[in-house]
């Protein structure tokens, strides 16, 4: 997808295209790009050679001119652009006094077998031409090793975390819509597409099952509704309601799913909340934000809203995860600090008393292993019992 006169349309083996949309889409040449520079060349390979190439460029001397070298070595190597400058900027104000002196001793070792002194008449002694030779040859070994290092890392992580290519076109589908609302939102939807162990879990579910009503509590920008609007088979036997209660995601998710028939979001508090019928249930990351007798009390209510077989999805933070669990919950402190996100006093449970609530209120409950489960969470998968208790 390394075209930007060209966004991705045509969907992998396997995957129902998506709808074509009536709704009126802005600056379709500043989407296109976005979605260009985000997906293009993205294979672990490509991944580890641009890092590689823009860590190397970012040890050269040549201030004032990365961007530029940065954007020619990834049109003439075909590689992610974003990827290659964002490794240039290894070398910024912070380091690159450090890695200078690095390359100077590195080059003054290798060329003369002893390091480069200090002191001025020493460097005056060397002379200028000596300097530019140690300094090319420094770049050269320091550059190159650094950038290998990084490489290495790169292709490491993205070999470890790559998606399927069916998902990832998945993905960049669901994006393209929130670049029309802002860039800042379609960033947080592709991060929770890819980090979030449970949307590639509800896209195998497909809600291939006639009559599917779904409620997704904490739905925040609905990024659930889209992949359920957009690319079920049968979206006219399918309703999404989605609650939250921060008013800015909510505008986020309405610009969305406009033109989605069957979904719709709500601002909503969910000790309050009076859920309505529903056959599948979401609850991702949001009964932290609860006291635990109000988390004890909303699923007894979801179970009472559901009928028998019907479905629940809860994720959460395992308060029994140790350190991940505790280096987890200084992240969700510090993204409170960020101006405009909702805070909230959060609530943490252990797993196994996760697991003890929904079955207490009604659910045979299981484990569910996804794409990227991580230790510091828990997805657990919530059947409705035949019989549920009558009390609130």
């Amino acid at each position: 997808m390394s075209d930007p006169r060209s966004a991705p349309t045509v969907p992998p083996e396997g995957v129902p295209p998506a709808p074509a949309t009536t709704r009126a889409r802005p600056s379709p040449w500043f989407r296109r790009l976005y979605m260009t520079l985000r997906t293009e060349h993205r294979t672990p390979a490509r991944v580890a050679f641009a890092v590689f190439v823009g860590v190397f460029v970012g040890c050269t001397p040549l201030w004032g001119l990365h961007l530029l070298i940065c954007f020619l070595l990834a049109t003439l190597f075909r590689l992610n652009r974003v990827i290659v400058y964002a490794g240039a900027n290894f070398g910024n104000p912070i380091t690159g006094a450090p890695i200078l002196l690095a390359e100077f001793q590195v080059g003054h070792r290798l060329l003369h077998g002893a390091w480069l002194p200090i002191s001025l008449a020493d460097v005056e002694q060397v002379g200028v031409q000596g300097l530019v030779a140690d300094l090319a040859l420094g770049t050269l070994v320091v550059g190159a090793a650094m950038g290998a290092l990084s490489g290495l890392i790169a292709w490491l992580v993205a070999r470890e975390s790559r998606h399927a290519e069916n998902y990832r076109w998945v993905a960049d589908q669901i994006v393209i819509r929130y670049v029309d609302v802002s860039i800042r939102d379609a960033e947080a939807a592709r991060a929770s597409l890819l980090r979030d162990p449970i949307y590639p879990f509800l896209l195998e579910e497909r809600f291939q099952a006639p009559g599917r009503r779904v409620l997704d509590l904490g739905c925040g920008r609905a990024i659930a509704g889209a992949l359920l609007g957009i690319f079920s088979e049968r979206p006219e036997t399918r309703s999404y309601l989605g609650i939250d209660s921060c008013e800015r995601y909510l505008r986020a998710a309405r610009q969305v799913l406009e033109d989605v028939a069957g979904c719709q979001v709500l601002a909503m508090d969910l000790r309050d909340f009076d859920p309505p019928q529903a056959d599948i249930v979401i609850v991702n990351d949001v009964l932290r934000y609860l006291p635990f007798s109000s988390q004890d009390a909303l699923l007894r209510r979801l179970a009472r809203a559901m009928p028998p077989g019907g479905r629940i999805f809860v994720r959460e933070k395992d308060a029994g995860a140790g350190w991940r669990f505790r280096l987890s919950r200084l992240a969700d402190t510090c993204s409170e600090l960020v101006p405009g996100r909702p805070r909230h006093g959060n609530q943490y449970r252990r797993a196994g008393d996760l697991r003890n609530a929904l079955a207490a209120a009604g659910f045979t409950v299981a484990d569910r292993v996804t794409y990227f489960s991580s230790p510091a969470w828990t997805l657990l998968e919530g059947v409705r019992r035949p019989a549920v208790a009558s009390r609130g």
